[in-house]
């Protein structure tokens, strides 16, 4: 039998695959744990050095926020299509955008806008933002995931905030478990629980020495017998599942306690806020890419007017702290010097019908929305694509979801014209570019 702490060999062919299974029974590691450890192996071959790579905090604003009240006011259109709210100048000469953003007026020179974005769902669902396809399950963290293999300690994919409503399926899509990501619901919550990262109920904390001393016992014994592929795999596993167990850096990551005071209050206190300081403090620790998802309350930024409150709530509270987060995480990254080798992305489910309804909101729109990049190699102070008067329609450069895609594909350092295992994700599509 194989004992906790020692080795014993039945025969001379040494530890069995079977044992080492049953090592994984022992609860080293979540079988989720476990399943992304061997996914990454795949690409580890291949992997670039951390400091020459990109990452991703993709921000996903649930319930799709209107354009005309964001990033692509019309300050000469009616009444009903401009609404109540202006357009205000910006650090870049001749682009403006909506006045409940004057924070990020300021830091345009930092981004790009996508102001043609086109072929969006008018139901509510995640796919065609958080996967390029309209149809798509299989989000970018997880292509990224599967592509880029393995990024170290820190876990490569990782959701902040609640479940994606009306989008089941949408995750690790294709590649299964292995490339879901890491699920916070709550980072706001004092002690963050880490599923995949937790030992078992009935292996105590003090017993986790053994299974460290079970390795070294595996070591020597493959030091005197014929270990096959198979079993080496396996032990690479499962050493690598106790660095993170037992990760000091893991740990201190996901704990905003850590923050100075002044910091969190500068990312707002709210859920939103809070998320994006989170975001940056994985990034920092090594984590590829983020998924921040706007926080879960009366369906986001939904403002039909006749089931929530319409425009009026992007005054209220939806621009406020979309605003202040937003700004306060590209300063961050900046004084840190991230932002470079950090792509900030924001994206809805939808945009927002041009016309006002009866009940003074805005219904669903697919035809046309925004999407703002910085950072990460993205050209600053650009707009890509035009609407028309009415912001209802591209009028210039239409971007479909599976161009935007490439994009982001293309800066996460994923070659979109050589490499084959990303055509499935982006079918012919190309990246924009005016943003490559």
């Amino acid at each position: 039998m194989l004992n906790i702490g020692k080795a014993f060999l039945k025969n001379c062919q040494g530890i069995s695959r079977r044992e080492l299974i049953q090592v994984g029974g022992l609860a080293i590691l979540g079988f989720s744990l476990a399943d992304w450890l061997r996914a990454e192996d795949t690409s580890r071959a291949n992997r670039r050095r951390r400091s020459s790579e990109t990452s991703c905090i993709f921000i996903f604003l649930e319930g799709g926020p209107s354009h005309l009240e964001t990033f692509d006011p019309k300050p000469l259109a009616p009444n009903d299509i401009r609404g109540p709210y202006g357009a205000i100048s910006t650090s870049v000469s001749g682009i403006q955008i909506g006045e409940l953003l004057p924070m990020m007026a300021q830091r345009m020179h930092h981004c790009a806008l996508i102001r043609s974005l086109t072929g969006f769902d008018t139901g509510h669902t995640a796919r065609p933002a958080l996967t390029g396809m309209p149809q798509g399950l299989t989000t970018y963290g997880a292509v990224v995931t599967r592509l880029k293999g393995d990024n170290g300690v820190m876990p490569p994919y990782v959701h902040l905030g609640g479940r994606l409503f009306n989008s089941p399926g949408v995750g690790g899509g294709v590649f299964g478990p292995a490339c879901e990501p890491v699920m916070i619901t709550n980072p706001l919550a004092s002690q963050v629980q880490l599923p995949q990262f937790a030992l078992s109920a009935d292996i105590p904390t003090n017993r986790f020495q053994d299974r460290r001393e079970l390795l070294r016992s595996i070591d020597q014994t493959r030091a005197k017998a014929n270990a096959g592929p198979a079993v080496e795999r396996m032990d690479t596993f499962h050493r690598r599942a106790v660095n993170i167990l037992t990760s000091t850096r893991v740990r201190e990551a996901f704990d905003l306690g850590r923050e100075r005071e002044q910091v969190r209050s500068r990312y707002g206190a709210n859920f939103f806020g809070q998320s994006l300081l989170m975001a940056r403090r994985l990034v920092e620790a090594g984590t590829r890419f983020v998924q921040v998802k706007w926080y879960d309350w009366d369906g986001g930024w939904d403002i039909h007017g006749f089931n929530s409150t319409g425009i009026e709530r992007m005054e209220e509270e939806l621009c406020p702290r979309f605003d202040q987060g937003l700004s306060a995480l590209l300063d961050d990254l900046q004084e840190r010097g991230m932002l470079s080798s950090t792509l900030v992305v924001a994206l809805g489910e939808m945009g927002r019908t041009p016309r006002i309804n009866h009940w003074g909101g805005r219904d669903h729109w697919g035809a046309c929305l925004f999407a703002l990049l910085a950072g990460g190699g993205v050209p600053a102070g650009t707009v890509v694509g035009s609407s028309d008067a009415h912001a209802a329609y591209p009028a210039t450069y239409p971007v479909q979801p599976p161009e935007l895609a490439a994009t982001l594909y293309r800066h996460l350092g994923i070659d979109t014209n050589t490499d084959v295992r990303i055509r499935p994700f982006i079918g012919n599509a190309a990246p924009v570019a005016g943003l490559i």
